[in-house]
């Protein structure tokens, strides 16, 4: 009764020094939890790349390096029958932006005969996909892509690529994507745009990067080796990989989000260590004639001790849920859970997830009394008193 009564007047005391450790140790952790969310979101984008059986093959060099569009025909004659090596389909990104829009759009061209086959997912109708196969100009956009412009099935978009020569075209949306993991994506004809490079004078005879629809896992690994050495002494050198590794090796060089978020959080939490352990450090401070005379008055150093810990880890405590909660209810309970983030779509805010950033912030408050407590439990009655006249 004794510690509640004292714990509670010492939080009251100062409430505005209060409050701001509160928001140091909840912003931290609300990073640790949006953090988590963002890598979770990452790694099950990498884990349905895996299960889709399909091989990236782009160029030894560089990604950046275009790739023959003869490779093509040369990949498919290593299975004529196709029974193993179901489809192979070219793409070449040129992203896009809508006119009077900031924001940019992930818009690939793709070979529009193999697509739907390498790419099952999109779950098109046999009339989406007859109107994607009949007209030059088909869009599929995808379903967070649809929603953020308010494009509908049967609109028109005009779209003007981010690469050279930057000539807005005009697509016709004949579906919109219904895959559950990649809702930004937006897949046009490769021959409609081929079109508009070659009025400029643009090489059209090349693509970005081939993925390559197998039959197995054993076929991914057969064939992953078969393609490079195909291409092994040509001056367009292949690196053949299956699609998770192909996109997780492109997340590293692009963004490297995990080890990034991964690093930021470690160093929020440390500050918020630290922030904490300075207002515990002034706390004792300001409190050092009351510790003096509960000492003097018989109360055990223990109970000294027992009073600076339970300050420090409720404070925290309060900081660290408000930071947990505030996420969980912003990207659950809000419009803010229909945001769509590229790769990762939605984030997804898990309540374990929420739970572990708690227990942070337990850790964060029991770390930070550690040295107010060493200096409580030295704190000699005399020499506290004295130093108070």
């Amino acid at each position: 009764m004794l510690r509640s009564v004292y714990l509670i007047r010492n939080l009251a005391r100062n409430p505005a020094r209060t409050a701001l450790t509160c928001v140091a140790v909840a912003l931290p952790v609300m990073i640790f939890v949006l953090s988590a969310a963002v890598i979770h979101g990452i790694n099950r984008f990498l884990d349905n790349s895996a299960r889709q059986l399909r091989l990236a093959v782009a160029n030894k060099a560089s990604i950046v390096n275009l790739l023959p569009a003869g490779h093509r025909s040369k990949i498919e004659s290593l299975d004529p029958t196709h029974e193993r090596l179901i489809s192979v389909c070219g793409m070449r990104w040129f992203g896009g932006r809508v006119e009077g829009d900031q924001r940019p759009l992930s818009t690939l061209a793709c070979h529009h005969d193999t697509f739907t086959t390498t790419f099952p997912e999109t779950n098109l109708t046999r009339e989406e996909e007859d109107l994607w196969l009949r007209d030059r100009q088909a869009l599929i956009v995808g379903s967070g892509t649809a929603l953020q412009f308010g494009w509908k099935i049967g609109a028109r978009a005009t779209i003007t690529p981010s690469l050279p020569p930057y000539k807005p075209m005009e697509f016709h949306i004949v579906a919109i994507s219904r895959s559950k993991v990649d809702a930004i994506t937006n897949f046009a004809r490769l021959d409609y745009y081929n079109e508009g490079l070659r009025a400029w004078g643009i090489a059209t005879d090349l693509v970005g990067f081939y993925f390559v629809k197998c039959a197995s896992q054993a076929d991914v690994e057969h064939f992953g080796r078969v393609i490079d050495e195909l291409f092994a002494n040509s001056p367009d050198a292949t690196q053949t990989q299956n699609e998770k590794a192909f996109m997780n090796e492109f997340i590293t060089q692009q963004f490297n989000l995990p080890r990034n978020l991964t690093i930021l959080a470690a160093v929020t939490i440390f500050v918020a260590i630290m922030a904490a352990a300075n207002t515990m450090s002034m706390n004792f401070r300001d409190r050092l004639g009351e510790l003096a005379t509960l000492k003097a008055l018989g109360f055990r150093s223990s109970l000294v001790l027992a009073l600076i810990q339970s300050e420090s880890v409720f404070l925290c405590l309060l900081g660290g849920t408000l930071g947990a909660l505030i996420p969980y209810v912003a990207f659950t309970h809000t419009p803010l859970r229909e945001v769509t983030v590229p790769l990762i779509q939605h984030l997804d805010i898990r309540p374990h997830v929420c739970f572990q950033a708690v227990s942070v912030s337990l850790v964060i408050g029991i770390l930070a009394a550690i040295w107010p407590s060493i200096l409580a439990a030295r704190l000699k009655v005399v020499v506290a008193l004295r130093r108070l006249e």
